[in-house]
């Protein structure tokens, strides 16, 4: 259109607004050409919320499994603990007998030394550009991008920790509850499944199964924990006696290993980990002595995430870092691995 001829191509500007009132009534009266309009008015309803990603959660929160401390040696490449040991004359060593002069005395000493835990730094960063940031803005359903970038680098932090703890990292410098090198590996316990063994099979296979436990402490401690396969778990929450279902064969093995000695405490966990985690990718139970002293995991720095920042005239960006040991096993002893072998 020229200002000179005061025309949209063959139509005067008048004649071009009349035909669009005429086309715009035309099409209103007939639906099935509402095209884009009607596509999202009538075809297309928008949900409030998000669909997300789920993964695998373990039943309980992670320091039910592994004592875990928050904020010790925040920024050490290595966490240290040092470790005493008594050495010397014995007890009865010291028995006298006076009148037999003196300097007589037994000598008792310490050996000192010490344990140490990588610790690991970690970052991630996320970006906002503009264009998405817009995007997002003008959205018909109210849909934060910075809030599900977050809520997305949050749950790849849980997920990320949880496998740590429980199975270490990919390259080996960092060792979880469930391969620790150091901790004894019986194969002879478990011959046939949990979930088929007869009552006289579970009960002496609870007496056995502590007492091995209890002759690999050299005879220290009991077994407070008895974490194993999600898939033995589920099979245990049947009643022991069909005929008489008063009791499920969970509650009896938990009976069994109290009455064999455990402590009142002792308890029956469980994890999809524990499913392949054994010789030949078979299920794993492990009897441990679930305390600090024993077995620890640090997060020196917990995650902590930074506000966004700006990355050039248009984009944002948000950094957060966090630091993390594997499960540090002090006593390696108070750990028993029980493979299964069918």
């Amino acid at each position: 259109m020229t200002a000179a001829s005061n025309k949209i191509g063959v139509l005067t500007t008048e004649q071009y607004k009349n035909k669009f009132r005429v086309d715009n009534a035309v099409a209103f009266a007939n639906p099935q050409s509402y095209g884009l309009e009607r596509a999202i008015t009538t075809l297309t309803q928008l949900v409030a919320g998000v669909q997300r990603q789920k993964f695998y959660t373990v039943a309980e929160s992670l320091p039910t499994y592994v004592p875990i401390e928050m904020g010790t040696g925040a920024y050490s490449r290595q966490l240290f603990q040092y470790r005493v040991a008594q050495v010397g004359d014995s007890f009865e060593a010291g028995i006298v007998q006076p009148g037999n002069g003196i300097n007589k005395d037994t000598n008792l000493d310490i050996v000192i030394d010490g344990v140490s835990i990588r610790n690991n730094f970690w970052r991630m960063k996320y970006e906002a550009s503009k264009e998405i940031l817009e995007m997002a803005r003008v959205n018909a359903v109210d849909f934060s991008y910075i809030e599900e970038q977050e809520i997305a680098r949050k749950e790849t932090v849980d997920k990320g920790i949880q496998k740590i703890t429980f199975m270490g990292t990919d390259d080996g410098l960092n060792f979880g509850l469930l391969n620790q090198p150091e901790v004894t590996i019986n194969t002879s316990l478990l011959p046939v499944s949990i979930q088929n063994m007869t009552i006289e099979q579970l009960t002496n296979y609870a007496k056995t199964a502590i007492s091995t436990y209890f002759v690999n402490t050299n005879s220290t401690v009991f077994p407070n924990t008895w974490l194993m396969p999600t898939a033995t778990y589920m099979s245990l929450g049947v009643p022991i006696n069909p005929e008489f279902p008063i009791g499920t064969v969970r509650e009896y093995l938990e009976k069994a290993f109290i009455a064999a000695g455990a402590p009142a405490d002792f308890k029956i966990l469980h994890t999809v980990y524990n499913n392949t985690a054994g010789t030949g990718g078979r299920g794993r139970h492990v009897l441990y002595n679930r305390n600090p002293q024993t077995l620890t995991m640090y997060i020196p720095k917990p995650y902590t995430p930074y506000p966004l920042y700006p990355s050039g005239s248009l984009d944002m960006i948000s950094d957060a870092e966090m630091q993390f040991t594997g499960v540090w096993v002090k006593r390696s002893a108070e750990l028993l691995y029980l493979d299964e072998a069918a």
